[in-house]
C-alpha cells in the first residue's frame, strides 16, 4: 500500500510538472524577462518569455509599465528577430500611466543578437532609463521620409554599451524634442551607414539632445555603385548637429568613406563632421578622437562643416586622409570665421600639404627649404600658396 501511495504521488507531480510546463505564463510584475526564438527549453515551455518584440512591447506597455520603481530587464537571446510589418517598431513611455522607460535589453553580443527592421525603424519616445548591450539593430530599406535604424523623441535618456547599429538614410535622428534636453551615452559601439539611393546621408543626427561618445566608431559610406540624386546629397556626413543638438566625441574614430561624387558644391554636400549646415545652431566637441577621409576613387571630401549658429571644438584630433581629390578640412560658412576652432599641426614633409582651411587654423613643418633646416610655416588666406613661412616671413 505504501509503495502504491508513493508512485501515485510520484505521477501526480510529474503530471502537474507537465502540465504548468505546457501553460508556461507570463507574471505581470516580473523583473525579468526573455525575448528568444523558441520559449521551450529541453521540452519544457519557459515562463516570462516572448518570441517576438511586437509582443513583448505591447506587454510593456499595456500591463508591465515599467518605471524607477519597478525597472525591467529583457534578456534577449541568440538570433535574429525580425519585424516584418510596415508598422515601425515603438516604445512610447507615457507618464501618465506611470509607464516611464527604465527597461534595460541586453543580447548575446551584437553579432548574436540581431534586431533587424525590414521596413521599419525602432521609435522611441518620452522614455528615460533606457539601457541597451551587446544588441545588433539593423535598419532595413531606405524608403519614408529618413529611412534610417532608430528615432528618439521626448527627451529622457538612455545609453548604449557594445551595440552595432547599421542600415540607411539616417541611423540616429531625432524627432519632436522634450520639454528638457534629453542625453544618451555609446560606449564602445558601432553606427554605420551606408549610401545606396537618397538624398540624405547622416550616421548620426542630433536636433535636440546631448550626445556623448567613448571608444566608439562612427561611419558614413558612399561606394562607387551608389545613387545620388541630381542635387547631390541634402545633408551628408557621419556626425551632424543642428539646431539644439549637441554631441561629443572622445577617444573614437569618425570615418568618411567616399567613392561616389556626392554634389559639386561642398557647402551644399558631404562633410565627415557637419555643425548647423542644414538649420541654425548644432555643437559638436571632438577629442582625442582620429578623422578619416578616404575616397579610393580620388573623391573630394570635407572634413569639418559649420553653418550659421554652428560650433565645431576638434582638438587633440588625427587626420587620416587618403585621396587624390581636394581635402577641405574647414568649411566655415557661418559668415564670422571663428565657428570651427580646431587647430592641427601637420608631419614634417617636403611641402605642405594641399588642402582647404581657415586662415591660421593650420601648421605643417616642411624640410624643402633653401637653408636645409625645416621651417613652421602657417596656413594663410593672404598666400596664393596658402602657406606662411614664419622663418622666413615670406609666402612658400
Amino acid at each position: 500500500m505504501t509503495l502504491f501511495r508513493t508512485l501515485s504521488g510520484t505521477a501526480l507531480v510529474l503530471a502537474l510538472s507537465s502540465f504548468n510546463s505546457a501553460y508556461a505564463v507570463i507574471n505581470p510584475t516580473a523583473a525579468t524577462v526573455s525575448l528568444r526564438m523558441t520559449c521551450t527549453e529541453n521540452g519544457a515551455a519557459l515562463n516570462n518569455c516572448f518570441t517576438t518584440i511586437e509582443s513583448l512591447t505591447s506587454w510593456m506597455a499595456a500591463t508591465r509599465r515599467p518605471n524607477a520603481a519597478k525597472p525591467l530587464r529583457v534578456e534577449v537571446g541568440a538570433g535574429r528577430f525580425s519585424t516584418m510589418n510596415v508598422a515601425n517598431l515603438d516604445i512610447t513611455c507615457n507618464s501618465a500611466q506611470n509607464y516611464t522607460g527604465y527597461t534595460s535589453f541586453v543580447g548575446a553580443g551584437p553579432a548574436q543578437t540581431v534586431i533587424y527592421l525590414p521596413q521599419s525603424k525602432v521609435q522611441i519616445a518620452s522614455c528615460t532609463g533606457m539601457n541597451f548591450s551587446e544588441l545588433g539593430i539593423e535598419g532595413g530599406q531606405e524608403g519614408g521620409t529618413y529611412g534610417g535604424a532608430i528615432k528618439w523623441s521626448g527627451g529622457g535618456n538612455s545609453s548604449w554599451n557594445h551595440v552595432a547599429v547599421s542600415g540607411f538614410g539616417i541611423l540616429w535622428y531625432e524627432g519632436q524634442c522634450g520639454l528638457s534636453r534629453g542625453s544618451h551615452y555609446w560606449t564602445a559601439s558601432r553606427l554605420t551607414l551606408t549610401v545606396s539611393t537618397t538624398s540624405q546621408a547622416i550616421t548620426y543626427g542630433a536636433s535636440c539632445d546631448e550626445s556623448w561618445f567613448f571608444g566608439s566608431e562612427i561611419t558614413v559610406s558612399v561606394p562607387a555603385n551608389a545613387t545620388i540624386l541630381s542635387n547631390g546629397v541634402a545633408f551628408g556626413g557621419a556626425v551632424q548637429a543642428r539646431d539644439n543638438g549637441i554631441i561629443h566625441v572622445y577617444g573614437s574614430v569618425i570615418r568618411a568613406l567616399v567613392d561616389k561624387p556626392v554634389s559639386t558644391d561642398p557647402s551644399f554636400g558631404f562633410s565627415a563632421v557637419d555643425a548647423g549646415t542644414s538649420a541654425a545652431g548644432g555643437e559638436i566637441h571632438i577629442h582625442g578622437t582620429g578623422i578619416d577621409l578616404i575616397s579610393t576613387t580620388g573623391q573630394n571630401i570635407v572634413a569639418l562643416k559649420a553653418g550659421p549658429g554652428g560650433h565645431i571644438h576638434a582638438n587633440e584630433t588625427a587626420y587620416n586622409v587618403q585621396t587624390t581629390g581636394t581635402v577641405t578640412r574647414i568649411l566655415d560658412l557661418s559668415g564670422t570665421g571663428h565657428a570651427v576652432h580646431a587647430p592641427y599641426l601637420w608631419q614634417n614633409h617636403p611641402e605642405a600639404p594641399v588642402i582647404v582651411s581657415a586662415d591660421g587654423a593650420d601648421m605643417a613643418v616642411v624640410t624643402n627649404t633653401l637653408d636645409g633646416k625645416p621651417h613652421l610655416v602657417i596656413y594663410s588666406n593672404s598666400c596664393g600658396s596658402r602657406w606662411f613661412d614664419t622663418f622666413t616671413r615670406e609666402c612658400r
